[in-house]
């Protein structure tokens, strides 16, 4: 309760009879317990209000979405079935066309050795021998 202890509670109930005075700390539970009881009350209906509406406005969406969907659905006219049972023949057409084959690059493995420009210390052991 509240994370208070036995102990806790005891002291304040010492100091409550002791603010209040034997003749009040009866009448001061009553107030107290009638404030906690509406309170609960209070929220319980808070809570459950909040619920229905929750609930009503997920409700009318689903609705909505549905009603949505069906005027969709049925908004599809002929000339929009026309045009996608051309498109269905078109694109079956190309496939039955031959598939397409990339040209193919010939590699080859063998490496061309290109001649390496000589130095200048090449260039002066061959012009000296």
């Amino acid at each position: 309760m509240f994370g208070i202890g036995f102990q806790e509670l005891i002291l304040i109930m010492v100091v409550a009879l002791i603010v209040l005075g034997p003749k009040r700390l009866p009448e001061a539970a009553r107030a107290i317990g009638k404030f906690f009881k509406e309170f609960k009350s209070v929220t319980e209906e808070v809570k459950s209000s909040i619920s229905t509406d929750i609930s009503q406005i997920v409700n009318e969406e689903k609705e909505d979405h549905h009603k949505q969907h069906q005027i969709a659905s049925k908004s599809t006219t002929k000339e929009e079935k026309e045009h996608k049972d051309q498109f269905e023949e078109e694109f079956e057409k190309e496939l039955k066309k031959e598939e397409y084959q990339p040209k193919r690059e010939k590699i080859s493995f063998n490496k061309k050795v290109e001649p390496k420009e000589k130095t200048g210390e090449q260039l002066n052991a061959e012009h000296k021998s």
